[in-house]
């Protein structure tokens, strides 16, 4: 008995000293940093460069620090400032920070965008500490009409020619119509930008241009036909395509013949 009470007294003896080992919980002092700013005046946003497949948008923001911006659907809920911070909003389409140092910053959204649609672009202000705008500050941007590609464009394209003829493509300038036919289609007069025609390639067998007809419903523009080689060589044209932020629009293209090709159409301004 007398040995039971020895081991408890022991045990208990033992369990005091490692409690009175153990470090203290730390102390929190943690205050809300925001409450040692003064508010700027706050966030002006303007809209740049708006396209059927992109739009820029101005962030005038005094001070340093860091910009965060979300753009969502139109109308969908407006984000609190954490949202932005973290890039997570509802109706998200795109999201980004960049850095505020007193002058504008122009910031552009490219992201699978349709023509007349509203988006909508909320930015915060930000620093090490806190947050330096009380609430997230909006516009609101409509994407311009697809119809507004239609017109002439010089190209240049560079790429690799098919083994009947070897070597590269450097340069070559072409000329390309784009016919906007009121339906949500647009005809390309020549999807090889002048390289089918050109007597120098397919041209001195006789070959014309290759139009084809795209559906364009956002900026992509994709298609897969034949060309006029079908019937005797199963040749077939691939083609791929954005409409840029600058309005210009970049192409790659291959055909069954082997030809590999990256073009940039720049519309004609006169």
């Amino acid at each position: 008995m007398k040995n039971t009470i020895y081991k408890i007294g022991f045990l208990l003896l033992a369990f005091t000293i490692v409690l009175s080992c153990e470090s203290p919980e730390g102390e929190t002092n943690y205050k809300d940093a925001t409450a040692t700013y003064e508010y700027p005046a706050g966030i002006t946003l303007g809209s740049g460069i708006i396209t059927n497949s992109s739009f820029q948008f101005t962030a005038n923001i005094a001070g340093t620090g860091e910009g965060y911006y979300v753009a969502v659907e139109g109308g969908s809920d407006a984000p609190s400032n954490n949202d932005v911070f973290d890039g997570d909003a509802s109706g998200l389409i795109a999201s980004g920070s960049f850095d505020v140092t007193g002058s504008p910053a122009t910031i552009t959204v490219n992201d699978g965008l349709c023509d007349n649609t509203t988006y909508d672009i909320y930015v915060v202000h930000f620093t090490s500490d806190a947050f330096l705008s009380e609430t997230t500050t909006l516009q609101s941007i409509t994407t311009n009409d697809n119809g507004s590609i239609a017109g002439t464009y010089d190209t240049v394209t560079n790429g690799d020619l098919s083994g009947n003829f070897g070597g590269s493509v450097v340069d070559y300038e072409g000329v390309v119509t784009i016919t906007d036919n009121g339906d949500g289609t647009f005809t390309f007069d020549d999807t090889t930008g002048g390289i089918y025609p050109d007597p120098n390639y397919y041209g001195s067998f006789g070959s014309p241009a290759v139009p084809f007809t795209f559906e364009i419903p956002c900026n992509e523009i994709s298609g897969a036909f034949t060309s006029p080689f079908w019937n005797c060589c199963d040749d077939w044209i691939g083609f791929d395509g954005i409409i840029n932020a600058d309005g210009t629009i970049s192409v790659h293209w291959e055909s069954a013949f082997g030809e590999v090709m990256d073009v940039i159409y720049t519309k004609q301004t006169s």
